[in-house]
């Protein structure tokens, strides 16, 4: 045998093993019988790939299959070991850094979060993060060799393949070689993504991405983002940008946003914008409820606090009506956008997530929105995100997880 030969059936096995990975996490455990009918294989050949993954210790047998009553042996089900490694994840936001060791079905095993230091440089700022990564590490007793890869994902125009920020929206206006500066450190590989594409990235692997092929992603809280997945593919469009629905333009010469145009989105919906508009209105006449429990305190009406309100649940009729009305007209702008966008996109379904899409009563005010527009947009069309819960880590897991252990990797 030639030695190009023996590495093209290298590269085969490569490709059966990810093929087998990916039936697995989308099925759950499975006989290796009934994985040789899904992926076209003899039993023969799936025997011998399970049996060296059960060796590497990426598959574990998890006992006999339950079934009715038949003759011969049982069938033993496999199911990958996801907690064979750990990926370090991390969610910078313009307010808070989250750091997070997680498995390889983007379970949480520990976590910690950090304020985002502006005041800093970039370079200063990683090695803070870097510092908490390892004592997060530590502190958890897992091993350099247990970590499969860092995933790093930030707002703004990121390119993936050299792992650099080229502009953090909010965060850092100048470029940043992310990649270049925590892989020496880290010690492990590091993958560096926009937040929302690394989040739709997590919704293939883990969510809704695994029945849909055709999907549109949206993020509300503090800003707007979005990314747009067409057949199990996230689109990129020029200079690495995503569908940065955010900075649709809804109003001509309008206020200038922080991307460097005029009347974006977000410069209308995003929780700075909603403080700054209802900071103007405050007044013990127009907004007698809110005044009384801000004890005539204007500074108590913060993103912050605003944050942590929408995030807590809380019903919309516990503010003025003056405030309900700015609310309802930001909750309608983004509608509009939405819908809008759906015509054009025409998606299998849109998934919804961000703190301000989790408040209830957020959502069921945006419902109404789109619904008034379009009857046929029902919550089983536009749908919350099974995964908004985990929004701080398992994009970064994703991205990691999908590029170093469910991807083939050819010699």
């Amino acid at each position: 045998m030639t030695r190009q030969a023996g590495i093209n059936l290298e590269n085969v096995k490569i490709r059966n093993k990810s093929t087998v990975l990916k039936l697995l996490n989308r099925k759950g455990a499975m006989s290796r019988k009934d994985i040789a009918k899904e992926v076209g294989l003899t039993p023969a050949t799936v025997t011998v790939l399970c049996t060296e993954m059960i060796e590497e210790g990426i598959l574990q047998e998890k006992g006999e299959m339950q079934e009715e009553r038949r003759a011969g042996r049982r069938k033993i089900l496999v199911d990958i070991a996801y907690g064979c490694k750990c990926v370090v994840a991390v969610s910078i936001e313009s307010k808070k850094t989250y750091i997070s060791a997680c498995d390889l079905k983007g379970n949480l095993i520990s976590g910690k979060i950090i304020k985002t230091d502006t005041s800093i440089a970039p370079i200063e700022f990683l090695k803070v993060i870097e510092k908490e990564c390892k004592v997060l590490l530590w502190e958890n007793e897992i091993e350099q060799r247990s970590v499969l890869g860092m995933g790093i994902c930030i707002p703004g125009i990121v390119d993936r393949n050299r792992g650099i920020s080229i502009r953090a929206y909010g965060i850092w206006k100048e470029e940043v070689r992310i990649k270049e500066i925590m892989q020496e450190t880290m010690s492990c590989p590091v993958i560096v993504e926009n937040n929302i594409k690394a989040f739709a990235e997590g919704e293939l692997l883990y969510g809704a991405g695994r029945t849909g092929d055709n999907l549109l992603f949206v993020k509300w809280g503090p800003g707007v983002g979005s990314a747009i997945v067409t057949q199990n593919q996230i689109y990129e469009g020029k200079d690495h940008r995503a569908a940065e629905i955010g900075h649709y333009i809804i109003e001509p010469n309008g206020e200038l946003c922080h991307c460097g145009r005029r009347g974006c989105l977000e410069t209308k919906v995003s929780t700075e914008a909603i403080i700054k508009r209802i900071r103007s209105i405050y007044s013990k006449e127009h907004t007698p409820r809110l005044y009384e429990n801000t004890g005539g305190d204007i500074e108590l009406i913060s993103e912050s606090n605003f944050t942590e309100w929408a995030e807590s649940g809380n019903e919309l009729d516990m503010s003025d009506e003056e405030v309900v009305k700015i609310l309802h007209k930001s909750i309608e702008r983004l509608a509009r956008t939405i819908v809008n966008m759906m015509t054009i996109l025409a998606p299998d379904s849109t998934i919804l997530f961000g703190f301000m899409l989790e408040n209830e009563e957020i959502r069921k005010i945006f419902m109404e929105y789109c619904q008034q527009y379009d009857s046929t947009y029902t919550e089983e069309y536009i749908q919350k995100s099974e995964l908004s819960r985990k929004i701080y880590y398992i994009g970064a897991t994703a991205i990691v997880t999908r590029q170093y252990f469910f991807e083939p990797k050819d010699s």
